[in-house]
């Protein structure tokens, strides 16, 4: 039973990757953390943890590209009244091939999860903290919204959306003490990779040519524990780490470095393996 001084933390994508550590490290006791995923068996996993740290964990299988089953779910679960105190949406997908090798699905698939998805939750959420004047929405974006991504086109266009959508709601928010976050990470060691939908490229072949753009990758979980640093300083807008935030400054003022980037990333595509 949630007690009157506890915190209730809403956390997508808490299956795996960073939406897993975000959720790991936010466990103390005098929270109620909502596990929110589509394995039941890593889910369980990641409550095992969350609960041996004092909190109450909460879990529930959703696929979140399936908007009507989400709808439901959040009607029922998180009713007009229903305290949310923060929500950290990190759930995502992606795809590696040429815009020409896509097919309608694909785009649908990423469209739905990395951006109607954000939307959707972020709208419910929002609408209950209007009513109680106080609250934190964390979007986990990517540097791809900033720069583009050449051979994740789908991925980088979705994450563009949703700056779009931070950069509008903040302003939106303050008045009803709303706080607003958008956090864009470069490369992350994650199994966002290896659960790619993969065109005309393998699994192999996309991490050798990451890996030999020469960035820094970070884990999950010092991914997640420079987002909840960075939250807990109130920056509503960065990126990370260091060449991340410069490529963010870089994208819009100095485009001609990002096309540099970007041709290696096109050339290392178009070998052959």
């Amino acid at each position: 039973m949630q007690g009157s001084g506890s915190q209730t933390i809403v956390v997508t994508g808490a299956s795996s990757g960073i939406g897993r550590e975000i959720a790991i490290q936010l466990a103390a006791p005098q929270r109620v953390i909502w596990l929110i995923g589509r394995d039941p068996h890593r889910l369980d996993e990641v409550a095992s943890q969350v609960r041996a740290k004092g909190a109450i964990a909460e879990i529930a299988k959703i696929d979140l590209a399936d908007l009507d089953a989400a709808d439901h779910f959040l009607n029922a679960t998180f009713p007009s009244g229903k305290q949310v105190d923060t929500v950290y949406l990190a759930a995502a997908v992606t795809l590696f091939g040429e815009v020409q090798d896509m097919l309608p699905e694909d785009w649908d698939k990423i469209y739905r999860t990395d951006l109607l998805s954000p939307v959707q939750w972020g709208r419910h959420f929002y609408a209950n903290m209007v009513e109680q004047k106080a609250g934190k929405i964390i979007f986990v974006s990517s540097l791809a919204g900033y720069a583009g991504y050449p051979t994740a086109t789908a991925y980088a266009t979705m994450k563009a959306g949703l700056l779009g959508l931070y950069r509008s709601l903040c302003h939106e928010g303050k008045s009803h003490g709303i706080s607003i976050f958008l956090a864009s990470p470069g490369y992350v060691d994650t199994d966002i990779y290896k659960s790619a939908m993969f065109r005309k490229t393998t699994y192999e072949k996309t991490m050798n040519s990451i890996k030999g753009l020469g960035f820094r990758i970070l884990s999950a979980e010092e991914t997640a524990r420079a987002i909840l640093h960075a939250v807990n300083c109130d920056k509503r807008e960065f990126a990370l780490p260091a060449y991340a935030s410069v490529m963010k400054w870089v994208a819009t003022r100095m485009p001609l470095v990002i096309d540099i980037v970007h041709a290696k990333m096109v050339k290392n595509f178009r070998q052959s393996p």
